[in-house]
């Protein structure tokens, strides 16, 4: 781990300080700095782009899941029902949204999303954000969700 690092330096309660400098911090924008450093430095070339979601059902009981404005407030997801691709209804899910780049598939965004969320509806508002926050002129790829007809002009 480094010079001076003891095993009894690592423990529970280091880890969890850690973890809440993190979030204090703001993962995403951890997220985004760390590998558009190492993309700068590595020469890999950000002219195009791949979005992507997925959904991650789970087994156990969280909550309700009604009160999305009291969870976008705390800044936290809600973990619900919603259109389950893996044809499991039944479950309660999340959806993690990514993006990487076109060149060296280096991961440049993360975001964990209510679990109702369509990823449809979405895509374009995060594309745009992203896009705005870069200032960069790329490309950018997803699949079906983002090429409607009335998506697929800006």
């Amino acid at each position: 781990m480094g010079e001076g690092i003891q095993p009894e330096h690592l423990n529970d309660e280091s880890l969890g300080r850690v973890l809440e400098k993190l979030y204090d911090a703001g993962l995403t924008e951890i997220f985004i700095r760390v590998p558009l450093s190492a993309a700068d430095r590595f020469g890999v070339k950000m002219d195009s782009f791949h979005f992507d979601s997925s959904s991650f059902h789970v087994h156990e009981d969280y909550g309700t899941g009604t009160d999305d404005e009291a969870s976008a407030q705390s800044g936290l997801i809600t973990i619900t029902y919603g259109y389950s691709r893996h044809q499991r209804r039944d479950l309660k899910q999340f959806i993690l949204d990514l993006m990487w780049s076109g060149h060296g598939d280096i991961p440049l965004y993360l975001r964990l999303a209510h679990g109702h969320e369509v990823d449809s509806a979405m895509f374009r508002t995060l594309m745009a954000d992203l896009n705005k926050q870069w200032q960069i002129d790329a490309l950018f790829v997803a699949n079906a969700a983002l090429y409607t007809g009335e998506r697929l002009f800006w």
